[in-house]
Parts: structure tokens; C-alpha cells; sequence
């Protein structure tokens, strides 16, 4: 059975997912396919397309995923203590883009900023009750 170009494109794949050289690549290519074999080129070539695309998901422009429960709670705990504190303020003092904020708060807490303060946006039928008690009482 010949090497394809095809079997010859996943054998380096595979060898690039293991870790090998391009220069122990194109030796074993030789070994098996003699004269048939790829240049060495090719293989660095192949080498580096695949190790490009290996890791696409690990570039450091990439936004690091913030979605965790701790920094969620966290969030949460800082809009309690301080209903009126901003975006702004909340992505300079922990560190996080303001994208990243607007979405913990508008998607996973589910609260909007209403007289410059958070409040959730749907509320218990307490909550409504309470609220409306106090609006009365102003």
C-alpha cells in the first residue's frame, strides 16, 4: 500500500500532536516511503501549519474565560455593598474588561443599573411589594 499525500499530511498531523521534530518526521517518512517520501519543506511546512492551528485556542490575544461562579459571587457581593458603584469602577478595581462586567451583570445576574442603582429585573412579589412601600413612604 502507497502513502498518499493525504496519509502523509496526517502521519506529520499526528506527529505534531505527539510532539515530534519535523527533522524525526521526514526520517520516518523516508523510512517507510523511500523515494516517495515528502521533502523536508513540505514537512516543516505542514509542521508549522499544524502547530499554528494546535494552537489557536491558546494565544495570548485571546479573552480569558471570566465566567466563574467565584468571580460571578464576587460581582454580586460588590453591587450589594455598594448598589450605585458603575461599570467602570468594578472593571478598574478587579481587573476585568468592561464587556466582561456588563455581561456577568446583564446575563448571568440579571440586573440593570435604574436612577443610578442595580436592581434585578424581575423582581419577587415581595420585592415588588417592598419597593412599592417605599416609594409611597418618599
Amino acid at each position: 500500500m502507497e502513502f498518499t499525500k493525504e496519509n502523509m499530511r496526517f502521519y506529520i498531523f499526528m506527529c505534531c500532536k505527539l510532539g515530534e521534530s519535523a527533522k524525526l518526521i521526514h526520517e520516518t517518512l523516508q523510512a517507510v516511503c523511500g523515494d516517495c517520501a515528502c521533502s523536508y519543506q513540505t514537512v516543516c511546512r505542514w509542521v508549522e501549519e499544524f502547530n499554528e492551528s494546535l494552537s489557536d485556542c491558546h494565544r495570548p490575544g485571546l479573552a480569558k474565560p471570566c465566567m466563574h461562579e467565584q468571580t460571578i459571587a464576587s460581582i454580586k457581593k460588590d453591587i450589594d455593598e455598594d448598589p450605585h458603584i458603575s461599570v467602570r469602577e468594578l472593571s478598574n478595581t478587579n481587573g476585568l474588561l468592561y464587556g466582561t462586567f456588563h455581561t456577568i451583570i446583564t446575563e448571568h445576574l440579571r440586573i440593570k443599573k435604574v436612577c443610578a442603582r442595580w436592581i434585578p429585573h424581575l423582581l419577587t412579589v415581595d420585592q415588588e411589594r417592598e419597593r412599592v412601600a417605599v416609594q409611597r413612604n418618599c
